[in-house]
């Protein structure tokens, strides 16, 4: 993660710049119940702790939030996202959840230093160069800040943030203690050999079998008619407004130039293409800038000079030429896209001639999934009926004309890998006891049976490890859902009310 933040810093700032324009854009285009349709900087946003907030003081927390991402502060970011979600907050719990986290940091006397904060930042892997603080990248990362209004006492508020959160994880958490009877049980649970014999059903050999007449060919036609059609294709003129090449191995200086220039480009012909009556061909003529075209394609198939650009055709084919002739501007992979729509083939009814193949194939591909649900619910009621009779596996499935597997050696976390669908298997044949047969497990291929012969427990010379690795593991759970229901009473405590509404 590290090394990919290096490398596309530069396109990573753009995003961000993006993104804190659409979070800004959207609490402006709030509206109050019975207020103006636009909501400013200064209107009231959502109170908590009986102190109203404005919509102005609402984008400042979510410049925090914009912070602690960039930070790659994933354990503070997804813990407060998770710790409590109410319905009233639209979405944006975590900002909510940050200022409840600040009101418990000042009632339980958590004050963290400026030089916490800064040991808290130095052992951040984003501001790390191969594994140690890297003073010149806390350097960038601040002038990158600078930029849209934050700085380095921003990205310390966040450390004692984290701080905070961490300690009172710790202080909720720290009175539980994992039972140990749950820890062997947990323990021989994951690590356990499961001795497991498996009957496989493959969908290909029961649509071989399938039978489909002509009548349940024109009949299923006739009824879902309106689902044989051709794809739309579109035929697109644009321009590619493409990101500096290697901006990311550029000084600061020198990339913000760059990027700047690309934007007023992006802007000047977004400008003009607003203007009345404004055609694509004479803008691309006027500003100087270089037009692609391309025939008629369908949005599944696009032309290689569009391939990997998913979000450019997904604008391409959602466009409507009659409310506006030319597109706004849609960031893609390589930059920015204006386009235009030079030309639609709408789809067109297809007859049955033209697709009786693939309807008897979708017809065939149903028959042979209810015939190998019908027959894995046979063989499994067949063998659990005959397990209790006393009768021997290997009978049952030579009864029922099945080829059983050999014994094979599984665990559910070292599932061997040359044996297909090992940890599904895995999975439910420890749900169940020794003689009995799992779930059915559904493939991709078809589905699976599996009876487990037995179970062992072996010594293991890291045993021990493996044992405090689940101990662990059990005990961070816990003090999470301790912690998460702690804070979710704190929330509700909190009394939010949000008092703007997205405008649709």
């Amino acid at each position: 993660m590290l090394e990919f933040f290096r490398r596309h810093r530069g396109a990573f700032m753009i995003v961000l710049t993006v993104v804190i324009i659409l979070s800004f854009s959207v609490w402006g285009g709030w509206r109050q119940d019975s207020g103006p349709p636009m909501a400013s900087a200064s209107d009231d946003a959502f109170t908590l702790y009986g102190e109203t907030y404005t919509v102005g003081e609402m984008q400042r927390l979510e410049r925090s939030v914009q912070v602690i991402q960039m930070l790659q502060m994933y354990n503070l970011y997804f813990g407060l996202m998770s710790a409590s979600r109410s319905p009233a907050a639209g979405g944006r719990d975590f900002v909510f959840n940050l200022l409840v986290l600040k009101r418990q940091m000042q009632e339980l006397g958590i004050h963290p230093s400026e030089a916490e904060a800064k040991a808290e930042l130095e052992k951040l892997p984003a501001l790390q160069e191969n594994g140690k603080f890297s003073p010149q990248r806390a350097y960038n990362f601040q002038e990158n800040l600078g930029a849209y209004g934050m700085g380095g006492g921003d990205m310390l508020e966040v450390a004692k943030l984290s701080i905070g959160y961490n300690s009172i994880q710790e202080l909720i958490g720290k009175n539980y203690i994992v039972s140990t009877i749950e820890t062997d049980k947990a323990y021989a649970n994951d690590h356990q050999t499961l001795k497991v014999q498996t009957v496989r059903f493959l969908k290909e050999d029961f649509k071989k079998t399938a039978e489909v007449k002509d009548d349940e060919i024109k009949k299923y036609y006739d009824e879902n008619k309106d689902t044989y059609k051709t794809v739309e294709k579109r035929a697109v003129s644009w321009v590619l407004f493409a990101n500096p090449a290697d901006a990311d191995k550029k000084p600061l200086e020198e990339r913000q130039k760059l990027q700047k220039e690309q934007i007023s480009r992006v802007e000047k012909f977004n400008e003009a293409s607003i203007a009345p009556g404004a055609k694509f061909d004479d803008i691309v003529k006027s500003l100087k800038e270089k037009a692609e075209k391309v025939p008629l394609f369908a949005k599944d198939s696009p032309p290689e000079t569009l391939k990997g650009e998913t979000d450019v055709i997904e604008a391409i084919f959602a466009h409507s030429k009659e409310s506006r002739a030319i597109s706004d501007p849609v960031k893609g992979t390589k930059g920015y896209f204006i386009f235009t729509v030079t030309q639609v083939e709408e789809p067109k009814q297809q007859e049955l001639a033209e697709v009786k193949d693939k309807v008897k194939e979708t017809l065939a591909t149903q028959k042979a999934d209810e015939a190998l649900s019908k027959a894995v619910n046979e063989a499994r009621i067949a063998f659990q009926d005959g397990l209790k009779a006393g009768k021997k596996i290997e009978d049952l499935a030579k009864d029922k004309k099945l080829t059983l597997s050999p014994i094979t050696e599984i665990t559910v976390n070292e599932p061997p890998m040359d044996l297909p669908d090992a940890r599904e298997i895995a999975t439910e044949a420890q749900k169940v006891a020794a003689g009995q047969v799992a779930k059915v497990v559904n493939t991709d291929k078809g589905a699976v049976l599996a009876f487990v012969a037995a179970k062992e427990l072996r010594k293991r010379d890291d045993r021990e490890t493996l044992r405090k690795n689940t101990e662990d593991r059990n005990a961070s759970q816990e003090r999470n859902r301790l912690f998460n229901a702690w804070f979710s009473r704190k929330v509700e405590e909190a009394g939010l009310k949000v008092h703007l509404k997205m405008s649709v």
